[in-house]
């Protein structure tokens, strides 16, 4: 059986720099600033990481998430709405500037893909923020984003639309992340092979079920892929 491959996004494939507290920061301080408010940054900060954090992985709204943020840090008005309604588009707009891929990302694609292994990402998040993100990377496999198809990891529902995607059955797939809980874990318990992708050498959760594989570097997936039964030969030249 071949091997196909899901990918998490988000700090295994690429990185945003936290483009999303960025431009809700701007908005938010112009917002104070035009109502002769205070504002305190380190405070605001922190209060969008929070709601990028439940927009990601708690699927709430990131405008009922932002809609919050304003109002604690702003006030009320309706210029609110209106920096709410336009939050999307002025991200995507500036993910150029701030979305870079990790380190051997697009080498290591390269190498798949001369290894003719299928692969696409999944990725929790709201579209098109993180399709955007995967285009500027050269990422060229399918891109299932949860806020699209309506499902998130570490859900099985999630993993097992991954495979139908990829045509695969759990057995063949493999899935790579960063995160050991709603990557790896996930993954074990949708029954698809656990890639942690461990590149800033943390201890991994007591309790959880060990991954099947951990690597450091993308650089290691294709010769581990190679070096598994069932994995993929180069392609004849």
């Amino acid at each position: 059986m071949r091997i196909s491959i899901g990918f998490d996004l988000d700090r295994t494939l690429a990185v945003d720099n936290k483009l999303e507290r960025a431009v809700g920061l701007e908005m938010a301080e112009s917002l104070a600033v035009s109502r002769g408010l205070a504002f305190d940054r380190d405070r605001a900060r922190a209060a969008f990481d929070r709601a990028v954090a439940a927009s990601r992985n708690a699927g709430l709204p990131i405008e009922t998430a932002l809609e919050g943020v304003f109002l604690d840090l702003a006030g009320s008005g309706p210029e609110n709405v209106v920096e709410t309604a336009r939050f999307r588009e002025v991200v995507v707009e500036r993910a150029p500037r701030f979305v870079t891929p990790l380190p051997g990302a697009q080498a290591m694609l390269a190498e798949l893909d001369a290894m003719n292994v299928r692969y696409a990402i999944l990725t929790n998040g709201w579209s098109p923020f993180q399709e955007e993100k995967a285009r500027l990377i050269g990422f060229r496999g399918p891109v299932l984003v949860s806020e699209r198809i309506g499902v998130r990891k570490p859900s099985p529902e999630a993993f097992a639309l991954l495979a139908r995607q990829l045509e695969v059955s759990p057995a063949g797939l493999w899935y790579v992340g960063d995160d050991p809980e709603g990557d790896c874990a996930g993954a074990r318990a949708a029954r698809l092979t656990a890639v942690w992708f461990d590149w800033e050498q943390r201890s991994y959760p007591a309790g959880l079920e060990r991954p099947d594989h951990t690597i450091r570097a993308l650089a290691e997936l294709p010769a581990l892929i190679q070096g598994h039964p069932g994995g993929a030969a180069k392609a004849p030249t």
